[in-house]
């Protein structure tokens, strides 16, 4: 018998007006969605993003 294990990921892109509550409510509500992993993107980086980007890690 084989068991195969389906891992679960959300991948958001962008840290927007949209993106960075979403990254949020994911994080935080992993366990109970049935969440393995929550990813995200941000397209253009800049120094001045950095603190945002760090929370959301």
């Amino acid at each position: 018998m084989s068991t195969s294990t389906n891992k679960i990921s959300i991948h958001i892109v962008g840290t927007g007006t949209i993106g960075e509550p979403l990254i949020g409510l994911f994080a935080h509500k992993s366990k109970d969605l049935g969440l393995d992993e929550v990813t995200f993107h941000k397209r253009t980086p800049t120094p001045i993003n950095r603190p945002k980007i760090l929370h959301l890690l």
